[in-house]
């Protein structure tokens, strides 16, 4: 089990980081925005929001509810919604009803959902996360 929220940061940052730069062929250490149709944009900004609002659960009930494996935005979406939540404080989570864990394990969905379970797991495999 994951306790450690700096390693958890770093993982899911890595993780998704990776994804992206893989699938997208984009750095979101680059600070560039992810470039979503306006659609899925407008969705994720409310996405951010609510986390900022502390609706996390709620937050990610909509974006699991959302998930369409054609839609690949939304997968670049997806990944960016974890890696956001993955920068917030134990405090804020533990707040709000949320850990740490839980974004590895939405993080880990998400990924197989859209094809990407193998890769996410070899990405995982050397730190400790199985």
């Amino acid at each position: 089990m994951l306790e450690d929220k700096d390693y958890i940061m770093r993982l899911v940052h890595e993780i998704v980081r990776t994804l992206i730069r893989l699938i997208f062929s984009r750095d979101i250490d680059a600070k560039e925005e992810p470039a979503l149709p306006e659609e899925t944009g407008e969705q994720y900004k409310k996405l951010l929001a609510m986390i900022e609002e502390g609706r996390i659960n709620e937050a990610e009930n909509l974006l699991l509810d959302g998930l369409d494996r054609e839609d690949q935005a939304y997968f670049e979406m997806a990944l960016m919604f974890y890696e956001r939540l993955g920068r917030k404080s134990e405090e804020f989570l533990a707040l709000h009803d949320y850990s740490g864990q839980e974004i590895v394990d939405g993080l880990r969905y998400v990924a197989e959902y859209y094809g990407y379970g193998n890769l996410f797991d070899l990405l995982s495999e050397d730190k400790g996360d199985d």
